[in-house]
This record gives C-alpha cells, structure tokens and sequence, in this order.
C-alpha cells in the first residue's frame, strides 16, 4: 500500500511537471467573449461564452498518459448549469435566460434578455460575485455616452484569485499557463460611435458596434482592461 501510494505521488508529480513544460510550447488558454446589444430603451441582449478548445488539447494528451484522469467535462456538468440559470431567472428585469452547452467543443454560453441597464448590473454582479465590489457598476448609458467599468482589469483578477484561492492553484504561473487566454467585448447600440477611449477598441464599418480583444497575459497588455468609454454621434 505504501508503494502504492508513493507511486501515486510520482505520477502526480511527473504530470504536473509535463503540464507546465507543455504549456510554455503550446498557447494554451480560455477565450472568454461578451456580447450586448443595446436598444434604445436601454434594453437588449447579453452573452458570455467560454471557450475552453486551447485546454481541451492539453487534456487529451493528459488523459493518454493517465487513464485515471477525470473528464474536464464532468467540471461543468448539467445541474451545475442549471443552478446558474435559475439564479438568473430571479433577477427582476432579466428573462429569457439560456444556457448552452457543448460537451465536445468545450464551450458554454449564458445568454438573456435585459429590461435595463440596472438588471443588466444585477446579473453582472451574480457572474463576478467575489471579484469585484459587490455594488460595483459594471455599465452606464445615457444618450451621449456609454460606460464599461473594470476596476481591477482581467489579468489583477485571476491573480487575485490565484492568491486567494487554496488549491494546487497556487503553485502555477498563470502568465505562463494561460498565455493564450483573451477576453473578447462585442457592443452593438442603435445609433453610431464617434468616438471610444480603449486603445484596442476596433469599428465596423456603420460605426454601431465596437469590439475590443484583450490578451491578458500578453506582456503589453497585463495593465489593460476591458473598461471604456464610448461617445455616441449626436443627432442633429
């Protein structure tokens, strides 16, 4: 037993040691995208999806060499999923709330309709609950501006986590680890942007929707965010 035992030991060692040396060769990484559509009622749409392909490569070479390895998938099981959704549900002001997911691509997505901006913060503070302030405010729109608040950026947060959290966590370096990871926003509003503060911020060509893609553990961009203020074109 105690042979056995310290065998186990071994093998978690080796493969944690060959998880962080296949992580600096391939870019591995969580590619999360958030998308809102904003009426002009200040109502609208809002996505968040996890796309976790990059890692699901990683996992496939750790499973051929330890058949013992659990599924990532069984991580984000079903009634798990279904937990979020209820909770969203009981938001006032959000409805329409789905949650897809798909188990061979590694991906999953929350979706919902929002009556206004405020139940558009409620449910924002329900995903980064324990991150941020918990009366943060996340969006603001008016007529002339809108504003994304991100107080402490993407990549002091998974840090603070990491710092926080105590699990095998702890012991891995995140810039290394997740170097490919980025955080992409999607914004679409109902008349044009004349101008945005975020230096990666990209238009298309009506001038409606904005999408800025952060690489977070990029080394130009580890102080970057995903805040920015937007101006709209006033209508004459």
């Amino acid at each position: 037993m105690i042979m056995h035992k310290r065998k186990t030991k071994f093998s978690v060692f080796v493969l944690l040691f060959f998880v962080y040396s296949v992580s600096n060769v391939f870019a591995l990484g969580i590619n999360f995208i958030e998308r809102a559509s904003f009426n002009e009622d200040k109502s609208g749409i809002f996505s968040i999806k996890v796309d976790l392909t990059q890692t699901g490569r990683l996992v496939s070479i750790i499973k051929y060499l330890n058949k013992d390895y659990g599924d990532i998938a069984k991580f984000i099981d079903h009634d798990h999923l279904c937990v979020i959704k209820e909770r969203f549900k009981k938001i006032p002001d959000i409805n329409e709330v789905r949650v897809k997911y798909n188990k061979e691509m590694l991906t999953f997505t929350i979706k919902f309709k929002f009556k206004n901006i405020q139940a558009l913060n409620k449910a924002m503070r329900k995903i980064n609950k324990g991150i941020d302030p918990p009366k943060i405010t996340y969006f603001s729109l008016s007529d002339e501006l809108f504003v994304r608040e991100d107080i402490n950026g993407i990549a002091k947060k998974l840090i603070l986590y990491q710092k926080n959290d105590n699990c095998l966590v702890k012991s891995l370096d995140l810039a290394s680890f997740f170097k490919g990871t980025t955080y992409t926003t999607v914004y679409t509003f109902h008349k044009k942007i004349e101008r945005f503060s975020h230096p990666l911020g990209e238009l298309t060509t009506n001038k409606k929707t904005i999408q800025i893609k952060h690489h977070i553990f990029a080394d130009n961009e580890t102080e970057e965010s995903i805040g920015n203020r937007i101006h709209f074109e006033k209508i004459t």
